[in-house]
């Protein structure tokens, strides 16, 4: 943070590891912390695992920007909402929509509602059969244009068969930030990273500092949304121990049970500051 100290509180965000399932390693299922799952449970069907990775990649950027701005805003600082644009970021190999829309196009318009969100698009298509063609315009490279997309029944929906991505541009920041991370990705640090943004910035030196895990998304409204892994992320919580464990209050059900550690239910960031300051 620039021209900020760090926070007397040490923050902790909190990560799971995913392997692949091999003879020798389901033994290991009956060690603690040690979960199996199916893959399509974890990566979407028809998404190659480099896609997925970018994905992932591509959601920590968006995570930390949020957080940036949560925490600012928090902090009494005025931070206007970026832009945010919605891409197809793959499309599953049944899809009808190959061949017509491409990784990388930029949705404006399915049919006449402007995307703004992803749910704009879902929603869309949700009111169609499937088979019906869908009106989108998009962006491509410097182009714009509109295309007529044929919808497919997926999972008991009408779908595109696409993966879709939202990214905002970069926020302008009153106070800059920078985050520095080992092998990190995904969007579940969210509400760690702008807890210690804000910490930086409402630094209370009269306060001893306190071992904090957590875990949760963030969005533009402060709400802290579900993560996959909570068990885990608890026992790595527990081992650097931590006092205080944050956790989605979607999540908390997993947890509750826990009596080592405070085990703190949060729907948004003003929840897990008032839990800071009590």
């Amino acid at each position: 943070m620039d021209g900020h100290a760090p926070p007397n509180d040490r923050f902790y965000l909190t990560d799971v590891t995913l392997q692949h399932a091999t003879v020798l390693l389901l033994a290991l299922a009956a060690v603690p912390g040690v979960r199996l799952v199916r893959q399509d449970a974890v990566v979407p069907r028809g998404i190659t695992p480099r896609t997925y990775d970018r994905i992932l990649a591509d959601a920590m950027d968006q995570s930390q920007s949020v957080a940036a701005v949560v925490a600012e805003r928090a902090a009494g600082l005025h931070v206007p909402d970026p832009p945010v644009h919605v891409y197809v970021s793959d499309i599953l190999p049944s899809s009808p929509a190959r061949g017509t829309l491409h990784a990388g196009d930029e949705l404006l318009r399915v049919d006449a509602t402007r995307v703004a969100g992803t749910g704009q698009v879902l929603a869309a298509i949700d009111r169609l059969p499937a088979g019906a063609r869908v009106a989108v315009a998009l962006r491509r490279g410097v182009r714009v244009f509109v295309v007529r997309v044929p919808t497919m029944q997926l999972r008991g929906a009408t779908r595109l068969g696409i993966v879709l991505e939202r990214r905002a541009e970069k926020p302008a920041l009153p106070v800059g930030v920078r985050f520095n991370l080992e092998d990190v990705s995904g969007s579940s640090g969210g509400l760690m990273f702008a807890l210690q943004i804000y910490g930086a910035l409402h630094r209370d030196a009269r306060r001893p500092g306190t071992s904090i895990a957590g875990t949760g998304t963030i969005a533009y409204d402060g709400s802290v949304g579900p993560i996959e892994g909570t068990r885990q992320k608890l026992i790595a919580a527990k081992r650097v121990g931590a006092r205080i464990f944050f956790v989605p209050r979607a999540n908390y059900t997993e947890v509750a049970s826990e009596r080592d550690v405070r085990v703190v239910p949060v729907g948004n960031f003003r929840d897990a500051l008032a839990a800071l300051r009590s």
